[in-house]
């Protein structure tokens, strides 16, 4: 029986426990009888660009129900697109078969590319969103009883937290709708539009670039703001823009998606280059060599 079946029939904590490789009892001392001060531990870790992010890491009990769960709704998402024959192209955060490379490559050679955030992107996703999707969405339209258990495993403090293995797939199936709306309006006005987690880009050869996208923000043409139609599309599927990250680029200048350079050709900036450089030429001459700043890979943090 397919995973997406075999989940849709599942009817209490103890059928998803089963159909998670876990003990009912087991599931359910993780979600309702651990202390709730010990299922998380909370810290900072520095932005690329400067400032903190939160991780809410999950201990190794939950962490695990986590990625399970992670995994079934994978593939899960696997079966849904090949039963609708759909190539879902447009989200590229923590999908199989897809990264920052095929993100960063829907956009190479533009006139214009134009880059917002949405701003808490993971928190915004309550406990009541996710349960409502899993119930009301046609693809799953799952128990009650069983919704409420997934957003038990997948929600804390009321919220997707950044730092837990099932976070990425709920809330790319959650702002799945925000992507048909994007790329639609995208489509009307002659843009490309893709999404990596909270990161929109939109990008165009056009002479002007689209208002309903984006318009200039006063006579300094490095300072834009998004058109109203992207805002109320963005406020509409219950999301909010973070307009301290918001950016036009132009041809003339370095592009920049995902942290990839889409100029002419897909490539790393060059002072990653030179650093990776002086770090080979280290370890050549003297065997050793230091990292010389933090590098966020896959959402873990080396220093």
């Amino acid at each position: 029986m397919s995973s997406l079946n075999s989940l849709k029939l599942t009817r209490r904590l103890s059928d998803l426990a089963k159909l998670l490789r876990f003990k009912p009892a087991a599931l359910s001392y993780i979600l309702f009888k651990q202390p709730p001060a010990t299922k998380y531990r909370v810290f900072e870790i520095p932005k690329r660009k400067g400032g903190t992010r939160t991780i809410k890491a999950p201990a190794e009990a939950l962490k695990l129900v986590q990625q399970r769960l992670s995994d079934l709704l994978q593939d899960c998402l696997d079966e849904i697109n090949q039963a609708k024959n759909r190539r879902d192209r447009i989200a590229h955060g923590f999908k199989r078969k897809r990264s920052i490379i095929t993100n960063a490559r829907q956009h190479r050679n533009r006139r214009y590319v134009f880059n917002i955030d949405l701003e808490n992107f993971f928190p915004s996703i309550n406990f009541g969103r996710v349960r409502g999707y899993f119930t009301q969405d046609i693809s799953f339209n799952l128990d009650k009883d069983v919704a409420t258990v997934i957003a038990q495993i997948a929600c804390h403090e009321n919220g997707l937290p950044q730092g837990s293995p099932c976070s990425p797939v709920i809330s790319n199936l959650i702002a799945h709708i925000l992507d048909i709306h994007l790329v639609r309006l995208a489509s009307a006005v002659g843009c490309t539009y893709s999404r990596y987690a909270d990161d929109l880009t939109f990008s165009t050869n056009k002479k002007t670039f689209p208002p309903e996208i984006a318009e200039p923000a006063g006579t300094d043409a490095h300072f834009w703001r998004p058109g109203m139609e992207l805002q109320k599309i963005i406020t509409r599927s219950g999301f909010q823009i973070n307009s301290a990250k918001t950016r036009m680029q132009y041809r003339t200048s370095r592009q920049e998606v995902t942290g990839l350079i889409v100029n002419k050709r897909i490539n790393v900036r060059h002072e990653y280059r030179h650093t990776v450089r002086s770090m080979v030429h280290s370890l050549l001459t003297k065997g050793s060599f230091e990292v010389y700043a933090s590098t966020e890979t896959a959402g873990k943090v080396t220093k």
